[in-house]
């Protein structure tokens, strides 16, 4: 962490444009190594396990496999030993033998030239691991070395888009900046630079909500944004003080880029599961720490303490709590002080998830509305290899027998436009129309205080197979206690919440013992079984349902003694729901929330309605005499939302309005600009 903490404080502090010096780059390219500190003991274990030949004997060179390509542990470990040469406070500095067992490294590999299935490996990984290497130890280097290792290099060509073109092009400027090839350097450096920026809505790129797309309209906040974010910080670094650093709006974009969206998806330290991209990787790999939710991420686990104090900004000095819709990436975030819960859904727009190189072969259905709930933070921690994948937290899905299929590159989108999330001032609304493999379902996820309520209906399916909606499934943590009534079962206490039918569902309660293996999820991983306890609560619709529906609530943090009170005197109302509408009123209906899948009338008060024209998602809060509207359209298609309400009102902030009768009609424009289609526009209500 003290690493960034000085590679951020070096960023902000002085972005002084000085002469494009090549002495000078190669040194911000060693002092940025160099920030990474290499125990002596470390040295001396890689150092026994290093073969006369110089390489290392616990690394099976012949592999090919697509993913973790264990050769490639060679580079990096000579970057280890390349960073204990250069330090001053190593026992190991600039001693002789360290210099040929580094030289002698370069020269296994570059001879050897390994490969790996997997295109990455030889075009970004290999040759982004080569040259800081060459770059500290560049005076200990024979030619014959530099020569012959910069061929390798030479697989490292400028194209490709999103994160993909950053580290091409990083490579290409380390191999240039060592062979002093200035226009290529600038070439490189301006395309790192230039993917800096805002994308157009569903391209590549930081989306103008800040979430990250990679390999088409998929979010990937994780894996690549994460790489983006790193790399950026990096080149940040290495180009300060030359005539191509970055200039004062790109580092703007990368602060909102950190902490409108990386900070947000941590929870307690980890990285939200649903935020990784494919990688979910396990954090431990043959007993060394790998790339799973808590040290692939620490970078952003105190991300406050990198940015705050080094510029004149204002950076948060933690997520905020209060509900986040990512327009953009279909996927919602909802924080309080007693916990975190997020929803991934999709779209026409957007893909749900992918699978490739090995990985997230589960995943069929990571974004067909899941919703987690995280208290601790390791409710979910690496439960993936014992998870059933067909009951994720908050899907609807068919429980037939085949194999799950096996995602592509190419991923999957949802059949309908309509997916979408409002932000009030109370909490949040998340909904979609789910339609995917003959099975329909529209699904919405309403957040406020400390619960999440969730309404289904319209679930539909041809398929003569079993449909579930699962509640949650996490690791089972101390009792499981179950109310009933008339052989029903109403609610679920487990693990400080307590899950409530709100509609007369037939819950099923599951807990015991779950079994599974980590190559399941990873072509790569061992098969060694792994078993532990899994609490499952769902709600089953029954073979072939035809207009299907549920409701529940789960409320978050209360003790076994509490849930009763909980239940009787805290919760919503629902007013309607259906295949239509689902709306939910608090506050004594001062706060109504409103998910309308297509055009409907809803009771909102004592014989007052709302008509609704359009599908949209509402939020209506009560004034002394009227109410504020706030309102989204999911679809991101209409250009305006209309409505009748029975009543006499002046309307604020509307264009097109007019009284007939005891109604008020009126339109809600929406954002026409294509960036910010999705977001929420308001109105105010005032009786006359």
């Amino acid at each position: 962490m003290k690493k960034w903490i000085l590679i951020i404080t070096m960023i902000f502090s002085n972005q002084l444009i000085l002469s494009n010096d090549l002495d000078k780059l190669k040194q911000n390219v060693r002092d940025f190594y160099l920030l990474e500190k290499v125990s002596n003991e470390e040295v001396a274990h890689l150092l026994e396990g290093m073969n006369g030949d110089y390489s290392f004997s616990d690394i099976d060179y012949d592999m090919r496999r697509r993913s973790n390509w264990k050769p490639w542990e060679h580079l990096k470990r000579l970057i280890k030993l390349a960073i204990a040469y250069e330090d001053v406070n190593s026992e190991y500095y600039k001693q002789d033998q360290l210099a040929e067992v580094i030289v002698g490294g370069l020269n296994y590999w570059s001879y050897h030239d390994f490969h790996s299935d997997n295109w990455w490996f030889q075009e970004i990984g290999v040759p982004q691991n080569i040259g800081p290497t060459l770059i500290l130890c560049g005076k200990i280097i024979p030619d014959s070395t530099m020569v012959k290792s910069l061929e390798v290099m030479d697989k490292s060509k400028i194209y490709m888009t999103g994160q993909n073109k950053i580290w091409l092009s990083g490579n290409v400027f380390m191999r240039e900046l060592l062979r002093g090839n200035k226009d290529l350097m600038t070439a490189a450096a301006d395309t790192i630079k230039s993917v800096v920026m805002p994308s157009k809505p569903y391209e590549e790129g930081i989306q103008p909500d800040y979430s990250f797309h990679q390999h088409g309209p998929q979010p990937q906040l994780g894996n690549y944004g994460l790489h983006f974010a790193e790399d950026i910080v990096k080149w940040m670094f290495i180009y300060n003080k030359t005539d191509i650093a970055f200039s004062s709006d790109k580092v703007d974009l990368m602060r909102n880029f950190m902490f409108q969206a990386q900070q947000k998806v941590n929870y307690k330290g980890k990285y939200e599961l649903l935020a990784t991209g494919r990688q979910l990787f396990p954090e431990r790999v043959n007993g060394e720490k790998y790339r799973g939710p808590i040290s692939k991420y620490e970078l952003y686990k105190n991300l406050e303490h990198i940015f705050n104090g080094f510029d004149t900004h204002e950076n948060p000095t933690s997520p905020p709590n209060g509900y986040v819709h990512f327009r953009n990436s279909d996927y919602s975030l909802y924080r309080t002080d007693g916990f975190f819960s997020p929803v991934r859904m999709s779209s026409q727009r957007v893909i749900g998830a992918e699978a490739g190189n090995g990985e997230n072969l589960m995943g069929y259905h990571l974004g067909d509305g899941t919703n987690l709930i995280y208290r601790s933070g390791d409710e979910y921690h690496e439960i993936y290899p014992i998870w059933n994948w067909r009951k994720l937290p908050g899907t609807t899905t068919v429980q037939d027998t085949v194999p799950l299929p096996v995602l592509t590159w190419s991923g999957y989108k949802n059949g309908s436009h309509f997916t979408g999330g409002l932000q009030s001032d109370w909490g949040g609304i998340s909904a979609f129309e789910y339609r995917r493999d003959s099975l329909k379902a529209n699904k919405s996820y309403f957040f406020i205080d400390n619960k999440v309520y969730a309404l289904g209906s319209a679930i539909s399916t041809d398929r003569n197979s079993e449909v579930v909606t699962t509640i949650n499934q996490c690791y089972k943590k101390g009792p499981v206690i179950v109310n009933e009534k008339k052989g029903k079962i109403t609610s679920v206490w487990h693990d400080s919440i307590v899950y409530v039918s709100l509609d007369k569902q037939l819950l099923k309660v599951r807990q015991g013992e779950q079994t599974g293996n980590w190559k399941r999820i990873l072509t790569w991983q061992t098969d060694s079984l792994i078993s532990k306890a899994v609490f499952d609560l769902e709600v089953d619709h029954g073979i072939h349902p035809k207009n299907g529906k549920y409701a529940y609530v789960s409320i978050v943090g209360v003790t076994e003694k509490e849930a009763a009170k909980a239940i009787k005197k805290e919760l919503g109302e629902i007013l309607t729901h259906n295949e239509a509408v689902h709306a939910l009123s608090f506050d004594q209906g001062n706060k109504i929330a409103i998910s309308a899948f297509e055009s409907n009338e809803v009771q909102i008060g004592h014989k007052q309605q709302l008509k609704i024209e359009s599908p949209c998602l509402l939020s209506l809060h009560k004034l002394e005499k009227g109410w504020k509207i706030e309102a989204v359209d999911p679809t991101q298609k209409l250009q305006k939302l209309s409505f009748g309400i029975s009543g006499k009102y002046k309307v604020q902030g509307s264009q097109v309005s007019k009284i007939d009768g005891n109604v008020t009609y009126f339109d809600i424009i929406l954002p026409s600009e294509n960036e910010n289609k999705g977001m929420k526009a308001s109105i105010i209500l005032r009786e006359k």
